[in-house]
């Protein structure tokens, strides 16, 4: 299963495939998911660093490949959320820069259409990203919310409904979390992040790289079930990163260090190692995977502590810093 666009060059060979494994498969999205749960730092709310909370967001990370093929407009409406065509100039094709994306999808399609393109052709990972990790943010706020409300109630009825609404905001999170997980971890996969999707393609090939369609699925799914475990992974999960900077600028550089990653990838192909099961092929997934892993924890942190300084509700908005100090009751906000 796969975030993996469908292309009118392959949809006939995609055809009389019984099926392809995917976008890291999932093997690889659940690896990823739980590596980064089980180091979730100790500021992350206890109910999603509990062992059953890591399997949980493993298993989920894989749930939007396997909602494809649902039909139409589910699909078309969502296998672009899985990818970006990152052109090798560094541009989205020929459009919007990787490393300076507009700040809305409606924004990136308008700058897509002015180059002959659109964001359905281009892929919006970039933006699932982005979107994801404010859901998170706000999931976060509302989490916290609730359990000032509760700890400061006027009366037990309303510490009671608080506190319902706390353990279903816990489910929500969970959910959303995990299945944001997935496109955290496509974006770790050098082909999510370029034209050389699924082989070089129709471009300058200096190298001249294979051009066959079926790497995409040797690369990320085939290796990763038969070379990959998940102590190979956390041996390489690095310490965090603070990037102290916004989730654009996050979003950005980290899809921009991955497009870095494709000319390695298909020098490894042209040599063989993949399909020989070499020790540096080994590595070099094992390392991407633990960078997606990396990038999870990593986001969720941030998306923590931007919480923090986050507000409820609007006009006016009520600051958290105010309800968590019990100078604010959030309980009409939120039930009403």
């Amino acid at each position: 299963m796969t975030g993996m666009r469908i292309r009118a060059a392959v949809m006939v060979l995609a055809a009389a495939m019984p099926s392809q494994a995917l976008a890291w498969g999932s093997k690889g999205h659940r690896i990823i998911g739980e590596l980064a749960a089980r180091n979730f730092p100790a500021t992350i709310p206890a109910f999603l660093r509990t062992p059953a909370a890591a399997t949980e967001i493993g298993e989920l990370a894989r749930e939007p490949d396997r909602s494809r093929d649902a039909g139409q407009p589910h699909d078309n409406d969502n296998d672009p959320a899985h990818f970006v065509d990152g052109s090798d100039d560094g541009t989205v094709l020929g459009g919007p820069s990787l490393l300076n994306l507009p700040p809305s999808r409606q924004d990136y399609d308008t700058a897509l259409r002015a180059v002959g393109s659109t964001e359905y052709k281009a892929g919006w990972l970039p933006y699932s990203l982005m979107d994801g990790w404010q859901q998170l943010v706000k999931d976060f706020v509302l989490w916290r919310a609730d359990v000032a409300g509760a700890k400061f109630a006027k009366n037990s009825a309303d510490k009671a409904w608080l506190t319902s609404d706390q353990h279903l905001r816990e489910a929500i999170t969970l959910r959303d979390l995990g299945v944001w997980a997935h496109f955290v971890g496509d974006a770790s996969q050098p082909l999510h992040v370029s034209v050389h999707y699924n082989g070089w393609g129709e471009f300058p090939n200096p190298e001249v790289f294979a051009g066959a369609p079926n790497f995409h699925s040797r690369f990320e799914s085939a290796f990763v079930d038969a070379n990959i475990s998940p102590d190979d992974v956390a041996k390489r999960f690095r310490p965090r990163r603070d990037c102290a900077c916004s989730i654009q600028r996050h979003v950005a550089l980290y899809l921009s260090q991955t497009q870095a990653q494709v000319l390695t990838a298909y020098r490894l192909d042209k040599r063989g190692a993949f399909d020989a099961a070499t020790p540096e092929a080994k590595t070099f997934v094992a390392e991407r995977l633990a960078e997606g892993a990396a990038q999870l924890r990593d986001l969720v942190a941030d998306a923590w502590d931007a919480s923090a300084n986050a507000s409820l509700g609007f006009n006016p908005a009520m600051p958290l810093a105010d309800i968590e100090a019990g100078k604010a009751d959030p309980l009409p906000l939120l039930r009403d």
